[in-house]
């Protein structure tokens, strides 16, 4: 085969070649909708099944939240919750018997080992569990898991806490 059919040749198969891997690599590589995110939900109550009157006094709870963990027990809180291994909630009401609050998941399907309501009495790293999502309202109360699907909304996820009576503290 002479240098200029050769040539020609090479030539024609690229011209074919580079069109063609440009298509194949972009297919829904720049679709916008690819890069939307599934957002799930947990709903449900805090309630205090100790009564109003069982709370701490105000100066000794700062925040309440809501949080879930993927790990139990969870070794390294702040590690977790600033790589997103862990969801919380904004800070819930204070001093009432029941709180509804939202847990917003934004990286679902996640299974969630430890889901508890806690409260912060001091520094920002002073937080103890006032409640675990639990069968039971024992001193171990052994967490309950919850798988959260992509998209949907789990509703009815009650936490119960008992202020004269704090679950074991995992930390």
């Amino acid at each position: 085969m002479d240098k200029f059919k050769f040539e020609k040749v090479c030539n024609s198969i690229l011209i074919l070649f580079i069109p063609l891997f440009f298509l194949l690599s972009c297919q829904e590589g720049l679709d916008p909708t690819m890069n939307k995110s599934v957002e799930s939900f947990i709903k449900g109550n805090v309630l205090v099944i100790s009564g109003r009157k069982s709370w701490p006094l105000a100066d000794s709870i700062l925040e309440l939240r809501v949080v879930g963990f993927k790990k139990f027990p969870p070794t390294d809180i702040i590690g977790e919750i600033l790589s997103g291994e862990a969801y919380f909630t904004d800070t819930l009401p204070r001093f009432i018997d029941t709180i509804p609050y939202v847990l917003k998941i934004d990286k679902p399907p996640v299974d969630l080992s430890y889901l508890v309501c806690a409260y912060r009495y001091g520094t920002i790293m002073e937080w103890r569990v006032a409640g675990v999502y639990s069968d039971d309202t024992t001193y171990e109360r052994t967490p309950k898991k919850l798988f959260v699907p992509s998209g949907k909304t789990i509703s009815g996820v009650d936490i119960k806490v008992d202020f004269r009576n704090l679950p074991k503290q995992p930390f």
